[in-house]
Formats: C-alpha cells, sequence, structure tokens
C-alpha cells in the first residue's frame, strides 16, 4: 500500500531525476522509493558490521580463559531443549528478546 508523503529536493536534483525517470520510463516516485530502499539497505549492512566488528573487538580483549569460559557459556545455551533431537542444530533468533525468551523457558532445563 502506498503513502502519499512530501519530500523536498535540492534543485539541481530535479533534472537528473527527471532524466532518471524518463530512462527508467518510471515515475519519480518509483525512482526516489528504490533510493530510499536502496539507502536503508546499505545504512543496515552498515549498522551490522559496526555490531560485528564490535563483537569482535570486545571477543579478542578477553583473556584466553575468558573467551573458553564465554565459548562455553554459549554452548550451554544453544544445546536443544530437551526431548527434541540431539543431532546437529542451529538456533536461529530474530532479536534478544527472543533469544532471552529462550534462555527463559529452557535455560534451567538444560
Amino acid at each position: 500500500m502506498a503513502r502519499i508523503i512530501s519530500v523536498s529536493l535540492p534543485a539541481d536534483l530535479l533534472p537528473s531525476l527527471d532524466a532518471e525517470a524518463q530512462r527508467q520510463r518510471r515515475s519519480r516516485s518509483f525512482i526516489v522509493a528504490e533510493a530510499v530502499r536502496e539507502y536503508l539497505a546499505v545504512r543496515d549492512r552498515a549498522a551490522f558490521e559496526d555490531a560485528r566488528n564490535r563483537t569482535l573487538r570486545e571477543g579478542l580483549a578477553l583473556s584466553p580463559t575468558e573467551r573458553a569460559a564465554l565459548a562455553d557459556e554459549l554452548w550451554r545455551d544453544m544445546r536443544p531443549a530437551p526431548g527434541r533431537a540431539s543431532g546437529p542444530y542451529t538456533r536461529v533468533f530474530k532479536t534478544l528478546d527472543e533469544y532471552d525468551g529462550w534462555k527463559r523457558r529452557f535455560g534451567g532445563l538444560l
């Protein structure tokens, strides 16, 4: 569902926008929406990379003993819930809250 919004652009950008819309035989709105999608995807990737790099730096700052203890804790946290298959598996959480809920539900039973 499309929503109508008002966006102000610098005057010197409008001819380029119109030329691109004409080249693609699309509307201005389509070109602007695609540009916003691409911008947000780039920002999302950058945020993920920043978080990953921060996590790596924090992990590397730990002593080998602390890293081993953290790995053991994560291993215990990620074991299958009782009654589930004990073979290889991957557990995926979309949010930290989802992980915390899973840990509260199954953490004491592992």
